[in-house]
């Protein structure tokens, strides 16, 4: 929900600036070069200071996680934490310090799930063998190191073939709802302007979920092939 949340709002900050402005230009009987200038700087404006609030609110948010891990008293403040909050980069360092302070394999699958960041799966590793019974330390040593000869120079990794599968699936589910139903709305409506709505719509969120249905299938299909491998 979070991927497809954010895929939404960048997909609304391509419509929002240009309708604003060309609105704003009609309002005022602005045409000509001038209109084609103002536009121009006016969307770009627009779309800078968004993206700028954004980002700005992501690190202080994520600023704020790590505040709230360190007066955290116990596993059970964490996990309580990590419920709490919303993005995956400040679950993915809660877990981090619930495996930090008591290893468990379940904890280590969750970092797994939430991190897409190859830093976070090297502790991922480093816990399993440091922790891992003495007949299974080897076999995670050998996972570690074929991770390291594909991922050692990236630095993001989607491993978690489970949670990509589902993400897959997800995003495909939303394609084929977006398809569903604006072609039911061209189809019935008899307002031209609901037609033509439903059309761009359509257009636009559909190639939106179709790129991403595409990414995350990829995604899918390089963890199943590196499931037993890594």
């Amino acid at each position: 929900m979070r991927s497809i949340i954010k895929m939404v709002g960048i997909l609304i900050l391509f419509i929002f600036p240009p309708l604003f402005v060309n609105c704003f230009l009609i309002g005022f009987d602005i045409y000509g070069e001038s209109a084609m200038f103002i536009s121009q700087i006016g969307i770009i404006g627009i779309s800078l200071v968004v993206i700028l609030l954004y980002l700005r609110g992501k690190r202080l948010y994520e600023a704020k996680t790590l505040m709230l891990i360190d007066g955290a008293k116990s596993i059970e403040d964490l996990e309580k934490l990590r419920d709490k909050r919303i993005t995956y980069d400040s679950k993915a360092a809660i877990t981090k310090a619930i495996l930090l302070r008591d290893f468990s394999e379940k904890e280590a699958e969750k970092l797994k799930k939430y991190t897409n960041k190859v830093a976070d799966m090297e502790h991922y590793y480093s816990g399993l063998i440091k922790n891992a019974d003495p007949s299974l330390r080897e076999e995670y040593k050998v996972r570690r190191d074929n991770f390291n000869k594909k991922y050692k120079h990236k630095s993001l990794v989607y491993s978690d073939f489970k949670e990509n599968l589902r993400m897959s699936l997800k995003w495909l589910g939303g394609f084929f709802l977006i398809l569903i139903g604006t072609g039911l709305v061209q189809k019935f409506t008899t307002i031209k302007d609901l037609y033509v709505f439903a059309y761009i719509f359509q257009m636009v969120f559909g190639l939106g979920f179709m790129i991403n249905t595409i990414i995350w299938l990829s995604r899918t299909l390089k963890s199943y092939w590196d499931k037993d491998y890594i």
